[in-house]
């Protein structure tokens, strides 16, 4: 599927859905400064653990499950993914889904770090949003071995001096909308009951699926 080549990318590129938070600032560092040592320390992370082979496959699963988690701004992508129908959804379905969102990443993504062979990545620039000075967002670079480069679009937010993703885009594919566009037809069909759509998204889970 392109998007997630698409996903790989990103992630290679920048750790993407798979880093820790990040170290208290330095008094003069700026956003940007952050966003920019963020990613790349974690894009070095994600290459050095999650494409080690001689790691065991459960071994692989459970880090790329506690770096997703530490990473993510799950809620605010779920928001996202939901839009409209985020504000009629209770709270306790709203975690639910997050919880369901999460482990349906990390199953349907971390199989394509199998695929890793050898891409490189620069953060190329940085800018902080006009609107919210809490957002920031970079250009990096990919380059394959053979000299393609792709172009990742990434978007973090800072809270408590801590900086996690919200969404990305890598080769005209936006991880939200691409996720709107899938569920979309299961949540008009079901007039918006999250928990349709949910039970939906379980079935598609393996039996030893996280969801705590």
């Amino acid at each position: 599927m392109h998007s997630r080549r698409a996903f790989l990318a990103a992630t290679v590129a920048g750790g993407a859905l798979v880093g820790i938070g990040l170290a208290p600032r330095l008094a003069f560092a700026s956003i940007e400064d952050d966003a920019r040592n963020f990613l790349t320390d974690l894009g070095n992370r994600a290459i050095a653990e999650l494409t080690d082979k001689s790691a065991p496959e459960t071994e692989r699963v459970a880090r790329f499950r506690a770096l997703m988690r530490e990473a993510i701004d799950f809620a605010l992508i779920s928001q996202q993914v939901l839009g409209k129908y985020w504000r009629q959804t209770a709270a306790d379905l709203r975690s639910e889904f997050n919880k369901v969102l999460r482990e349906t990443l990390i199953q349907r993504f971390l199989p394509l770090f199998d695929k890793y062979e050898g891409e490189t990545f620069d953060v190329v620039s940085t800018r902080t949003s006009s609107k919210d000075p809490s957002v920031v967002a970079a250009t990096v670079n990919v380059k394959a071995p053979n000299g393609n480069i792709a172009k990742v679009e990434w978007y973090m937010k800072q809270s408590d001096s801590t900086l996690k993703i919200y969404d990305f885009s890598a080769e005209g594919v936006r991880l939200t909308i691409s996720l709107q566009d899938e569920y979309d037809a299961v949540l008009r069909s079901a007039d918006g009951d999250v928990a349709v759509l949910i039970g939906e998204m379980k079935k598609k889970l393996p039996a030893d699926a996280v969801l705590d």
